[in-house]
């Protein structure tokens, strides 16, 4: 993963794709240069998607009935809309029909696209903002808020910051603090959805520093404000023009990062056999049972419960829908 130094800029801030035909341009060459991406999209591009409701329920998959339960129209409006842009994305990434995605949950809530083991996914949602990041070097997390929710009487920085955190912060001058209040709790969001752990892991037990300015990575931090030694963790956190913060947690690299994913090598290897076996006897040559062996492999994970939920919602009064 060629990411920038972890105590500079980030790079290119998160990629807003306006409809299902793209641009998906920069979201492969992202994928090619650093490993991952971010991409982003707004209610007003994909919230009015046009599809007649048993077509949207058949692209849902097994999220339809999730869909289909939500009461509230506008609830269900962005439910849709951001899983059809998780679709997309992955689809663009894939080189596969986004239909053709199956996007599941694993026993503990987190969402991953079965058979596609070696992408990564996250998917945050929050008001009229949609965020999802893909990763083929290791597991990603992303988060979003509205970057000027009020947070100052909240006591969210007591609950979940680190007490050099708390230092840190009150170090800012007054009118910066809740920028930076909201790019903490989104980067530590991020990093614990990476992790497989949401609100599981206590936020307090670890730190990151404050990026000072939107675009800027952090450095993960021990409760005691001194350096995580020994990681290899990528964060970084952006402010958008459309009024909400993003942040990302990449985990070190656990896949091969020069080969990119495709629909072809992430298809399930018993369904391949499956499908093979419907066709007529086939008796595969040694490389294809290397092949089809190293498919296997990594699929274990999801039904072992090692994902994380989609999202989790620091502790506030108004609490948005997942």
């Amino acid at each position: 993963m060629n990411t920038p130094d972890p105590r500079g800029l980030a790079g290119s801030a998160p990629i807003r794709t306006t409809s299902p035909e793209g641009p998906w341009t920069r979201v492969d060459t992202a994928m090619g240069d650093r490993g991952f991406a971010l991409v982003y999209g707004l209610m007003e591009d994909w919230g009015d998607h046009g599809l007649p409701e048993d077509r949207l329920v058949r692209v849902l998959g097994p999220e339809a009935g999730r869909y289909l339960g939500i009461r509230r129209a506008e609830t269900r409006r962005r439910f849709a809309a951001s899983r059809l842009l998780l679709k997309h994305a992955a689809g663009a990434v894939l080189d596969a029909d986004p239909t053709d995605l199956e996007l599941t949950r694993s026993p503990n809530g987190r969402l991953y696209l079965r058979g596609c083991d070696q992408l990564e996914v996250s998917l945050s949602h929050t008001g009229t903002f949609l965020a999802v990041g893909l990763s083929h070097v290791g597991p990603i997390g992303v988060d979003a808020e509205p970057s000027s929710r009020p947070v100052e009487s909240t006591g969210l920085a007591e609950v979940s910051f680190t007490a050099y955190e708390r230092a840190a912060l009150g170090w800012l001058p007054e009118r910066d603090r809740t920028a930076a209040v909201i790019r903490l709790w989104t980067l530590k969001e991020a990093y614990s959805k990476a992790l497989g752990l949401g609100l599981r892991l206590p936020f307090s037990s670890f730190g990151v520093t404050i990026p000072a300015v939107s675009g800027a990575t952090s450095r993960l931090l021990r409760a005691d404000g001194a350096p995580a030694d020994g990681v290899d963790w990528h964060l970084e956190s952006h402010t958008m023009d459309a009024g909400y913060t993003v942040s990302a947690a990449v985990a070190p690299a656990v896949f091969d990062a020069t080969q990119r994913p495709t629909a072809r090598v992430a298809l399930d290897a018993s369904l391949a056999a499956a499908v093979l076996e419907a066709q007529g006897a086939h008796t595969p040559r040694p490389s294809e049972e290397r092949d089809q062996e190293s498919l296997r492999r990594p699929l274990d994970r999801h039904s072992m419960g090692s994902r994380h939920s989609e999202r989790v919602s620091p502790p506030r009064d108004t609490r948005r829908n997942p």
